[in-house]
């Protein structure tokens, strides 16, 4: 008699544990501390800081989908002077033409790196790191040269 009352209360139990581990699974996914958050920042401001004196802004926006991460954390970093902005815009635009081809191109690859670099320090893939330049377009906000989340370079290095 006592086996059969303790199957019901077992079988309870036993569905509440597993509903609380796959609550905190999901959370730990999609989530990033404030604390990885501020060791991420500090790993980009480490890595980014050989690059000519260029001071960098960084926006963490959450709930982002877009081809990589799905209801993610975005990471976005982008130059904060306006000069210096408008220096990797050029850099970026001039990647296959003109005089300076190659050194943009070492330049962007350079920076694609340390966003690699970082972003395999990541606690999972749904979170990305993104650096860019801000469009003079105020609706397109930062357009990337260097995306990458744990597992992978959503733009490819070259």
């Amino acid at each position: 008699m006592k086996k059969l009352l303790l199957l019901p209360i077992m079988t309870t139990i036993l569905v509440l544990v597993t509903g609380c581990s796959n609550t905190s699974s999901k959370n730990s996914n999609t989530e990033l501390t404030e604390k990885k958050y501020a060791e991420v920042v500090k790993n980009l401001k480490k890595e980014l800081s050989s690059i000519n004196d260029v001071s960098w802004d960084f926006k963490k926006s959450n709930s982002i989908t877009n081809a990589d991460i799905s209801k993610g954390v975005m990471i976005e970093v982008f130059p904060k002077s306006e000069k210096d902005n408008s220096s990797l815009m050029d850099d970026y635009t001039n990647i296959d033409i003109g005089p300076n081809a190659k050194e943009s191109q070492s330049k962007i690859k350079v920076l694609q790196q340390k966003v690699a670099k970082v972003a395999r320090t990541l606690p999972n893939d749904n979170i990305e790191i993104s650096l860019g330049f801000k469009s003079d377009q105020k609706t397109k906000g930062v357009i990337p040269i260097a995306e990458s989340i744990k597992s992978m370079d959503a733009i490819p290095i070259h």
